[in-house]
């Protein structure tokens, strides 16, 4: 992934690996409570329980300890985790009306076709599931002047009656994600969620590595959709993928990383490129100057030599062999070109070649080209 360097956070070197993990939806917290924070003494519901919805209620207990937080939870675990990190009253989803009049004070009044209405209710409301219902219930929940913020994403189409939002003057907030914050409250100053998040979590008013109840490895990826899913068999409220989990051979700065198999490499051997061996006591041409080999032949020839195929009817020894002449060089210099079927060891000179000629060679390139001296002319 290739993000730029302003939507990158460097983690302090105290946090550990599980309060990073959640630094993010600690974050979304945050930002969410911050939208509007509840006044002392006010009524204040969170509707979910989830991994949001907990943190929710732990950044409300750590910036407004004197507000009267209720949570809806759907789960007997979810109530648990609710009571244990400071909620006062728990609603569950039956009979929720008659729970918020006993809980707030309010006044229920019944319409037609099942239509209810409370005249009274929270201050505030926190929505982390963002359904058609709970946003409904929502605004008929909430006090005439009080504040509901929606901070779960539904992306759905939704009719929604929105009579209570200009006859009661319910505020309707959104919340999304994170980003600058107007930190100390009531300052000019700005500060990001998340070094404001990190700053709650180091200072131990919230502690969002108690909601990590399952751990995983990366490759057990399936158990642990399956636990993510099946929440009311599991009680899994934040579910990790630990790589600590992983096998020894993955986690890395281990050496069985060094025993992977390399992949092999084939080389074709070129049968139109002569080359001299390496046992060759002859010296190799010179490379200082670019040189163009001349065939006998009357017209020039490219600097690769091609193989010619021989004649089928008896010739001389030279029809066998190619000489040619290297020019600018200081003494003359033949190349003798010997068929595949010689070895290196069986070089012959000029002058046996002459006196035994060799039978003629077949369509094969030659495979060595060797350097010899020419014979001095005693004439």
């Amino acid at each position: 992934m290739l993000l730029s360097e302003r939507q990158l956070f460097r983690i302090p070197p105290g946090m550990s690996d599980e309060q990073a993990v959640l630094l993010e939806p600690s974050a979304v917290a945050v930002h969410s409570v911050l939208r509007h924070i509840p006044r002392p003494g006010e009524h204040v519901l969170v509707i979910g329980a989830g991994t949001i919805g907990l943190l929710v209620l732990q950044v409300l207990r750590a910036l407004a300890p004197e507000t009267h937080v209720s949570v809806m939870a759907r789960h007997a675990f979810q109530v648990e985790q609710a009571t244990r990190m400071g909620a006062a009253d728990i609603l569950y989803p039956q009979d929720t009306y008659q729970n918020v009049r006993l809980i707030t004070g309010a006044h229920l009044y019944k319409g037609m076709f099942g239509n209810k209405m409370l005249l009274g209710g929270y201050d505030v409301i926190y929505d982390t599931i963002g359904t058609q219902r709970t946003l409904h219930d929502s605004l008929r929940w909430t006090r005439a002047g009080g504040t509901v913020v929606i901070i779960g994403v539904n992306l759905h189409f939704m009719h929604i009656d929105l009579s209570l939002i200009w006859y009661q003057e319910v505020n309707l907030i959104g919340s999304i994600a994170h980003g600058m914050e107007t930190w100390p409250i009531g300052s000019y100053e700005h500060r990001s969620t998340f070094s404001l998040a990190t700053e709650l979590i180091q200072t131990g008013q919230i502690q969002p590595e108690k909601l990590i109840t399952h751990r995983f490895a990366l490759s057990n990826f399936k158990d642990a959709l399956t636990t993510t899913t099946g929440k009311s068999q599991s009680r899994a409220i934040k579910v990790v993928f630990d790589y600590a989990l992983m096998p020894a051979t993955v986690v890395p700065n281990v050496r069985a990383t060094a025993r992977q198999r390399r992949p092999a490499t084939t080389t074709t051997p070129q049968a139109m490129e002569p080359s001299i061996p390496n046992d060759t006591e002859e010296p190799p041409l010179p490379q200082e100057t670019p040189q163009h080999i001349a065939a006998p032949a009357p017209s020039m020839q490219t600097r690769e030599i091609l193989p010619q195929a021989p004649a089928l009817s008896s010739s001389p020894p030279e029809e066998s062999e190619k000489t040619v002449t290297v020019p600018k060089l200081k003494r003359i210099r033949q190349i003798h070109v010997q068929p595949l079927r010689k070895t290196t060891g069986d070089v012959q000179t000029a002058r046996e070649t002459t006196e035994n000629p060799t039978p003629p060679a077949t369509n094969i390139a030659p495979d060595t080209l060797e350097e010899i001296e020419a014979p001095e002319d005693k004439a």
